[in-house]
């Protein structure tokens, strides 16, 4: 099975979906909120849930517009949660201004957990250097080793996210040059590879998407790579399919979701735990 978690536009809460196929998803708790944000600006923006190697599912969300911190729970069976805290990941880090849709990976070569999320960064005020990514380790979602600077290609770059590809390293992001108007040269997405979870990440592609996407989200269906991503301007979702990771269909393929979703991400879960969750939420 998969899960699909997001927010919406009027409830900046948690929201949760389940598939079968992995294409069509079915609102749970009858689209309403199964987590509301409890901390700092009680919001939870950009919801990504991820599973470390204990068995505990992790919660990362964004706080705000303004907030310097990331929101974290966790979770033993995706329906109860721990008490929310705000980890303040860039408050060492002069001239931060925000940081947005957090997201975690596992290094296979170390077993560390890297979260990841994009923050604009300058002492002046009237500067705009745009967005980077952004990460720090952890092993355990308790102690987090200091900031760094992750991914810069040399431009604004928002919305990343990274998944294991075979011993390499498969990341989507949004490059966010341009205007939001339709048709423009850029506001799409583009992946990059790396063969180590800190990087570099390198041989970034042209647009794999149409433009004016964004929150992007990568899995496995079968043999192929599905990506999602949310359409902003037309309040709609798209999906697209890749047999590599690298060269990704034209067309975009049906993809069957609740109303109003905004930047979620897919998790694949076993039966029971799906069963359970949809039993208890309906």
């Amino acid at each position: 099975m998969y899960l699909f978690s997001y927010f919406k536009t009027d409830a900046e809460a948690l929201h949760l979906a389940i598939s079968e196929d992995g294409f069509a998803f079915q609102a749970l708790n009858t689209n309403r909120p199964v987590l509301v944000g409890e901390v700092n600006t009680c919001t939870l923006r950009d919801p990504f849930i991820t599973r470390s190697e204990d068995g505990v599912y992790h919660l990362l969300a964004t706080d705000g517009w303004k907030s310097t911190s990331i929101v974290h729970a966790r979770s033993d069976d995706l329906i109860s949660w721990s008490d929310q805290v705000g980890i303040p990941v860039m408050a060492n880090v002069p001239g931060t201004r925000n940081a947005w849709a957090p997201e975690a990976f596992r290094g296979h070569e170390d077993g560390l957990y890297r979260l990841i999320w994009s923050s604009t960064v300058s002492e002046d005020p009237d500067d705009n250097p745009g967005h980077r990514i952004w990460s720090c380790e952890t092993e355990d979602f308790r102690s987090f080793s200091e900031s760094r600077l992750f991914f810069d290609p040399g431009y604004n770059v928002i919305d990343a996210t990274v998944a294991a590809h075979g011993d390499a390293y498969l990341m989507a992001f949004k490059d966010e040059r341009g205007e939001n108007k339709l048709g423009t040269d850029y506001k799409g997405l583009r992946t990059a590879m790396s063969l180590s979870g800190r990087g570099p990440f390198e041989s970034i592609s042209d647009l794999v998407t149409p433009s004016l996407v964004e929150g992007p989200t990568l899995y496995r269906k079968d043999d192929l790579w599905v990506m999602l991503y949310d359409h902003f301007h037309e309040h709609r979702y798209g999906a697209s399919l890749s047999e590599d990771g690298r060269h990704w269909q034209v067309s975009e393929v049906e993809v069957i979701l609740p109303e109003g979703p905004r930047h979620g991400s897919v998790i694949e879960i076993d039966d029971e735990t799906g069963n359970s969750i949809r039993s208890h939420f309906g």
